[in-house]
């Protein structure tokens, strides 16, 4: 339930300002969602209003404009500092701009925390950045109908950005104003702590609260060990103020079946908190239940954040010491191996998941079954959980760093440079001795996130290449070094390979005319009878005999015309002097 106090407070009119007047303070600084007694959510005028009125009624408080939409509104942030070098806590709302609490919660927490009616002294531990909606052009996409499998507010608004992106699978390709824009804050700031605020989907339960600490995966250094103590801190006091949170994300492993239970994992870097945890640090993830009724998931949220800067009182500078251990870790990653990808190993524990009793019927709609679950009847479900997280995908880390050639760097380097990381210009025309990946095999996936990606089989050789115009080092003795592997080495998942952004290398440009492959592949075997030999042997495979299209293109592919920069990807790993 919600304090009386807070439910006593006067109605007060949040006003917009005309164009060029300052915005003044409105009373008590209360939401249409605390008016309404979280019925309703506010529209983003309102976000942007008392964003101005925050800073205008607190001292150490500023509204600043961080970004701007495709649709041209500002995405605004409320920065909290006294000025004295503090970690800073960052929390966000509304990346999915119908999973709306966030906002609504992180405005009455606030509002407490700068009264000094919660987590006394935190200020005096850590700043704090607030962005109550990275997607304002979602949240203004307005509709009763937007989130079916949600309960309240009366009105929300959508998943994705003005343009159809999910802008919380945008945090490595970074191609949204929005994400750029955080990404901003990010390098910024450098937050010890980010947290991103949702709503979860899926099954009917008990449980009220999922809150995910990155990283998951057993490191080097202790930032893991300090995720796993805060995350076991987070859901003691959780418990503590009544809730029934997770530390995992609550999704049955197989649809439809809580029977088939849960899995603990670590997610790739394209979502918000895996993100922060690959950049070396803390990174958490709230999914309150859908099912919940819009004022007991804003509470839940509000007893989040205040459990976070509770623990911030006497940990903050715990987590910035050991996050700058873990920086200097990463350098020390140089020539090692390092997982990309993960999935679960063979260890299972039973767990007792508070549920609801439930029956699967079969459906005279669909033709398949449906799960009904009864609300009125709690109950424990004895099911699997998937806790032991092993990687899958392990890649060598280059001694020194990766260089982009050529006009790839024009393209990619912005990108790199918009997450903070440095790059460092190459001499055009220098012979470096490099590791190149030369892909086998690409197979295209269907259009996602506005891209087309790339899956891609291949290996790396040794060779000399000679660099071209604008070629650049991007050197790993700087921060977010697993980023950057992340990132550069194709076999990440959210690499710039994967992602498409690069697809023209893996297309034929040139080609030679049959007559003119007739005539050199006589000549080549006048120059060199092995070759002569070798295409006999290649006869000997019946598929490659009856087709004149494979057997003139075999001695295409040995041809000092032949483009070797087709399936090259142009992005090579280095050791040599920086």
């Amino acid at each position: 339930m919600l304090r009386p106090a807070l439910l006593s407070l006067a109605l007060a009119s949040v006003l917009g300002c005309r164009h060029g007047e300052a915005p003044r303070p409105t009373g008590p600084l209360t939401t249409v969602a605390e008016r309404s007694d979280f019925v309703r959510t506010g529209r983003y005028a309102e976000t942007v209003t008392l964003c101005h009125d925050f800073a205008r009624a607190y001292a150490g408080v500023s509204c600043d404009e961080i970004g701007r939409t495709l649709e041209d509104r500002p995405i605004v942030a409320l920065h909290v500092s006294r000025g004295k070098g503090h970690p800073t806590i960052y929390f966000q709302g509304g990346i999915h701009a119908g999973e709306i609490d966030g906002k609504d919660a992180g405005f009455w927490f606030l509002r407490d925390l700068l009264d000094g009616k919660v987590a006394p002294g935190a200020l005096d531990a850590v700043d704090l950045v607030f962005v109550p909606v990275i997607n304002p052009d979602g949240h203004e996409r307005f509709g009763r109908n937007n989130r079916p499998n949600q309960r309240g507010p009366e009105e929300m608004g959508f998943r994705t950005d003005a343009v159809r992106l999910n802008v919380n699978r945008d945090f490595a390709k970074a191609d949204t104003n929005e994400i750029r824009a955080v990404l901003g804050v990010v390098t910024k700031y450098d937050p010890a702590v980010f947290v991103d605020l949702h709503v979860t989907d899926g099954a009917k339960f008990e449980h009220d609260v999922a809150i995910l600490v990155s990283p998951v995966i057993a490191r080097d250094d202790k930032l893991d060990e300090t995720a796993h103590a805060l995350s076991d801190q987070i859901q003691t006091r959780m418990t503590a103020l009544g809730h029934l949170p997770l530390p995992f994300y609550p999704s049955f492993e197989k649809d439809d079946e809580p029977t088939s239970g849960f899995a603990v994992g670590e997610a790739p870097p394209r979502f918000s908190q895996a993100y922060m945890g690959v950049r070396s640090r803390l990174g958490i993830l709230v999914e309150t239940h859908s099912w919940r009724p819009y004022k007991h998931r804003v509470e839940t949220t509000y007893h989040f954040l205040q459990t976070l800067f509770e623990r911030a009182v006497t940990d903050a500078r715990t987590w910035r010491d050991v996050e700058h251990d873990a920086d200097v870790a990463d350098r020390a990653l140089r020539g090692k191996e390092l997982a990309l990808v993960h999935g679960n190993g063979k260890h299972v524990t039973q767990i007792d998941f508070r549920g609801y009793a439930y029956e699967q019927k079969t459906s005279d709609i669909s033709g398949g079954t449906w799960i009904a679950y009864d609300e009125t009847a709690p109950q424990i479900w004895k099911v699997p959980l998937l806790d032991e997280v092993v990687p899958t995908v392990t890649v060598r880390v280059p001694h020194t760093g990766y260089i982009i050639d050529g006009g790839w760097a024009a393209v990619l380097a912005p990108v790199l440079a918009a997450h903070g990381i440095a790059t460092k210009p190459m001499p055009e025309g220098l012979y470096a001795k490099v590791e190149v990946f030369h892909a086998s095999k690409v197979t295209f996936d269907p259009p996602f996130e506005g891209r087309t990606r790339a899956t891609i089989e291949g290996a790396w050789t040794t060779e000399t290449r000679s660099l071209d115009r604008g070629a650049v080092l991007v050197d790993l003795d700087q921060k977010a070094a697993r980023l950057i592997v992340q990132l550069l080495d194709p076999a990440g998942p959210d690499s710039f390979a994967q992602w498409g952004f690069m697809n023209a290398v893996f297309e034929r440009k040139e080609y030679m005319e049959a007559y003119v492959a007739e005539e050199e592949a006589r000549r080549m075997m006048t120059i060199d009878p092995t070759l002569r030999r070798k295409f006999e042997a290649a006869l000997a495979d019946p598929e490659f005999a009856k087709s004149p299209q494979k057997r003139l293109e075999w001695f295409y592919k040995r041809h000092p015309a032949w483009d070797d920069r087709l399936n090259l990807v142009p992005i090579y790993r280095f050791d040599g002097e920086r």
